[in-house]
């Protein structure tokens, strides 16, 4: 049965478009965290990780922050804007999707550049490139699939990174691997 068509009660069938949401932020959140992770790691390792921490909001609030306003800030400041603007402006020429590409990244980086988190320039530039690039290709395969918002679909990938490496940092501070 195809997407619209009616069931044999006359009932009009709607895809599952939160099941399709997940499956795209999905996707590319775990992409994000099978890259970004591992390269934080090697460049902390370094000893080029920065350590300029300074939160003391709490674990609620960094939480809050993190998975809640952040995704949808950012992806309204550093994805959809860019995207909407880059194609205003340019249209439908081939170098379109680099330059919006270029603007959503660039900016994400320098956004994710020391502040109260402490991230050195280098871990930011991973942030920005990896982190930026999943969900840059995130709101461009959301924009793809009919019915789906990419904004939203974009900010509920942030959101499952940022929680799933906040869960992660949780489990690690509690067997004593961080402190």
């Amino acid at each position: 049965m195809t997407a619209g068509a009616t069931a044999a009660e006359g009932v009009p069938q709607r895809p599952d478009v939160t099941r399709r949401m997940f499956r795209i932020a999905g996707r590319y959140a775990l992409i994000n965290a099978l890259i970004a992770i591992p390269l934080h790691l090697l460049i902390c390792a370094a000893g080029f990780g920065g350590s300029t921490a300074t939160w003391k909001q709490g674990v609620a609030a960094l939480a809050v922050v993190g998975v809640v306003v952040a995704p949808i800030m950012e992806t309204f400041l550093h994805f959809w804007l860019p995207i909407v603007v880059v194609r205003k402006v340019l249209g439908q020429r081939s170098v379109t999707p680099f330059v919006a590409w270029l603007v959503c990244v660039g900016p994400f980086s320098f956004t994710h550049y020391g502040g109260s988190l402490g991230r050195s320039a280098l871990t930011a530039l991973c942030t920005g490139l990896v982190g930026g690039s999943c969900f840059y290709f995130c709101f461009l395969t959301a924009e793809k699939d009919v019915g789906i918002s990419p904004f939203w679909t974009t900010a509920l990938c942030h959101a499952l990174f940022n929680g799933a490496v906040l869960g992660a940092l949780g489990v690690a501070y509690v067997l004593g691997f961080v402190s």
